[in-house]
């Protein structure tokens, strides 16, 4: 009798033996595993609910829970616990609450355990979610700031928080309290994408929300924000209530859409080099090879799988082995080895180097590779083997500078340093005497600030004025400035590699759009 209404629980349970065997299991239960019952019924608990070899914590986070209920004789709850579900495409991150409450016979011993557990992955995964937003703040300029709100459903009013009129130039008052106000605001090419994400949400009784679109200022213009909404829902499942916050990042937007451009002519300055290269992502796969690698290998152009296939049999093994290691310790490396030519099934030797590229934190975002052609030289010494790179650089529209040491001293400059700064002795002088006009600006404490906690620093559309043909006459420009730590092996910050690139064009289309905006001519 009581068997059926077990079954039709709505929520998750299972009934196990003090063997931790599953006896009993609700069709919720069943449902979530897309299992039939009887591949479920007498089954050990943990042969159902095998780990995430990354994240190996299940097995003994749900014992800890089972044995007290076992030892104690009494109910025990786990908030939080992390059990990923498999799926066709791997493993998705998943978090639980788990309740084990003892069922216990006419002796007092314990017969059974009922075991529930409760998804908890979009509380989880909002709090992470508002945990990165703030560090992202951090990060932004000091002046972005959040503008809290709260929606009451079930009413339609809305409560707006302070913030509101600083950043978007309205009252309270004026930005009315339905919900109608608000969605009159947002972007007309935004507002159904925002709807159909919204209603996805609440349809899946998700909590956790968050969405990027155009916001409709007081002075007409339309901000890029962040919007995020936690929801609460009634016994019923009835959504309630939503409170969450804005966050105006049309600053960030513009320097994504910079880091974008940057990108881009990263990827076109190494299809311009004269010799082959190649990118791969942080644990070694390889994203990217110019036009020069599949000219000269046949290889089907835009596939970066079966690269090895290319290499000298008796190299293979030892390249495969090397850059495994490479990708495992990220330490930078140079080899040497035979790559075939595909006209003539010929092979000449190629001096391979691939280099790690880092965040603030250490952590490799990046991995760069060029090829050299060192047949003709193979058997000679190798005083020159970077006479090839340091022209691609000298020709390069990146004007770089790397200085060394917490005095910052120059190591290396590309000639457009000079065209900024004009003829002055770089190499083997310290920053603070190369450009000693730059110190009430801060800019030595700038650089301190990069050498000691290893954090980039962009410095977008600074206007400056430089010489581009040595002759007295400089022009206004534009230059998006680059302050990188660079790492050692252990991580530890080593130098500072300044990087400019000049985008005046960028900026005078943009004012020019801005000015026809504002219907000036």
């Amino acid at each position: 009798m009581l068997e059926p209404i077990f079954r039709a629980l709505p929520r998750l349970y299972a009934v196990l033996t003090p063997d931790l065997i599953i006896v009993e299991a609700t069709d919720s239960l069943l449902k979530l595993l897309q299992m039939a019952r009887e591949q479920v019924l007498g089954q050990p608990l943990f042969d159902l609910f095998p780990n995430n070899p990354k994240h190996p914590e299940f097995k003994e986070s749900v014992l800890q829970c089972l044995q007290h209920a076992l030892m104690h004789k009494e109910s025990f709850h786990n908030a939080t616990l992390r059990y990923d579900m498999q799926t066709e495409s791997g493993y998705e991150e998943r978090y639980w609450s788990a309740t084990s409450v003892p069922v216990l016979n006419d002796a007092g011993e314990v017969q059974y355990l009922i075991h529930e557990v409760s998804d908890v992955t979009d509380k989880i995964l909002f709090e992470r979610l508002h945990q990165q937003s703030q560090e992202q703040l951090n990060l932004i300029s000091h002046a972005t700031k959040a503008i809290a709100w709260e929606y009451d459903i079930v009413n339609d009013r809305m409560h707006w928080g302070e913030g509101l009129q600083e950043i978007f130039g309205y009252t309270p008052e004026e930005m009315g309290i339905s919900g109608a106000s608000w969605d009159s605001r947002v972007h007309p090419d935004d507002f159904e994408e925002v709807q159909r994400s919204i209603q996805k949400a609440l349809t899946n009784k998700q909590n956790a929300w968050s969405g990027e679109y155009r916001f409709r200022k007081a002075d007409g213009t339309y901000a890029y924000i962040l919007d995020q909404g936690y929801t609460t829902y009634d016994a019923a499942g009835t959504p309630v209530r939503t409170t969450g916050s804005i966050i105006d990042i049309t600053q960030n937007r513009d320097t994504q859409e910079a880091l974008k451009e940057s990108d881009a002519r990263f990827h076109h300055l190494l299809e311009t080099l004269p010799h082959m290269a190649w990118t791969a992502s942080p644990k070694g796969k390889i994203l990217f090879f110019n036009k020069n690698w599949y000219s000269y290998t046949g290889i089907r152009r835009g596939q970066t799988d079966g690269w090895i296939n290319a290499v000298h049999p008796e190299d293979s093994a030892f390249i495969l082995t090397s850059w495994h290691n490479a990708v495992a310790t990220g330490s930078s490396f140079e080899l040497e080895y035979r790559i075939r030519h595909h006209l003539d099934g010929s092979y000449r030797w190629f001096l391979e180097r691939g280099l790690p590229m880092r965040d603030a934190n250490g952590n490799i975002t990046l991995w760069i590779g060029t090829y050299t052609d060192i047949d003709d030289q193979k058997n000679q010494l190798g005083e020159h083997r970077d006479d090839h790179l340091e022209s691609l650089l000298r020709l390069s529209p990146v004007h770089l500078c790397l200085l060394h040491g917490p005095n910052h001293v120059c190591q290396y400059v590309t000639p457009g340093v000079y065209k900024l700064y004009g003829n002055r002795s770089y190499v083997g002088h310290t920053a603070r005497e190369i450009w000693p006009e730059l110190e009430p600006i801060g800019f030595f404490d700038l650089l301190d600030e990069v050498y000691t906690k290893g954090r980039t620093v962009y410095i977008n559309e600074f206007r400056t004025q430089i010489d581009d043909d040595f002759n007295g006459n400089p022009r206004d420009a534009y230059f998006n400035f680059k302050y990188q730590p660079l790492f050692d092996s252990t991580s530890t910050v080593e130098g500072i590699m300044i990087s400019a690139i000049e985008v005046t064009n960028l900026v005078i289309a943009r004012q020019r759009a801005e000015a026809q905006a504002r219907g000036e001519s």
